[in-house]
């Protein structure tokens, strides 16, 4: 698939620009974590032409691919580990943009779906962020840490997340807009499959930078019970 081909090309060169770097390091997010999600950069976005529907769409709505240059792309993957979506964020604005593949729509896409895979299916237990760069954060402490990239769940990644598990645990920011998102998401679908945890009025991330790897690990196994860390 182009997309394929084209996260792999943004995450070898990313490492040759420093802006993206030091924005990354900046969030507590180091090469490591660079290299297993396969976060991308480039400034001239060049995707190999292919002759579909889904490259029609996504050229069009990307104006040629120019929305991906000079972004911070977190590719999205299906359980198989093909990219069926793209998240870019502007590194001087806070501006997200989205962009999937019919296949994405179909059955839903994450942030780290395929990464965490292997560990939702040893625990049966997902943790769902909103934001890719704070279940990035979440997933130094437990690596079963999508990201929904709202804070709401629709049918097709609810669905998604109930054949792999049994646990959805969301976690929200502590505000308004969490809270709003919770109360959605349980009246919706109910809370049979359905936890909440809030880890304070910061998000992962914020907790991250403040507190070094250490003392987060130690502060994130403090607000989770015990029932929904294993």
């Amino acid at each position: 698939m182009f997309l394929d081909q084209f996260v792999k090309r943004a995450n070898e060169v990313i490492f040759e620009y420093s802006e993206p770097i030091q924005y990354l390091k900046g969030r507590g997010i180091v090469e490591e974590d660079i290299r297993a999600f396969s976060l991308g950069y480039v400034r001239i976005a060049t995707v190999r032409k292919e002759d579909s529907e889904d490259y029609r769409v996504l050229s069009e709505d990307s104006y040629q691919f120019r929305l991906f240059q000079k972004k911070i792309i977190f590719p999205l993957r299906n359980i198989l580990g093909a990219v069926n979506g793209l998240c870019t964020r502007d590194i001087e604005q806070k501006r997200y943009n989205q962009f999937f593949l019919s296949e994405a729509r179909k059955i839903g896409a994450f942030f780290g779906l395929y990464e965490a895979l292997p560990h939702i299916n040893r625990t049966k237990k997902v943790f769902v962020h909103e934001g890719a760069i704070n279940s990035i954060s979440f997933a130094k402490v437990f690596p079963n840490t999508i990201s929904s990239l709202t804070s709401f769940l629709n049918e097709a990644q609810y669905e998604m997340l109930t054949l792999i598990c049994d646990k959805i645990i969301l976690v929200y920011d502590d505000d308004d807009a969490g809270h709003t998102g919770e109360y959605k998401v349980k009246k919706y679908y109910g809370e049979k499959h359905l936890e909440t945890v809030f880890l304070g009025t910061d998000d992962s991330n914020t907790y991250l930078k403040m507190q070094g790897l250490n003392n987060f690990e130690t502060y994130i196994k403090s607000k989770i019970p015990r029932y929904l860390q294993g």
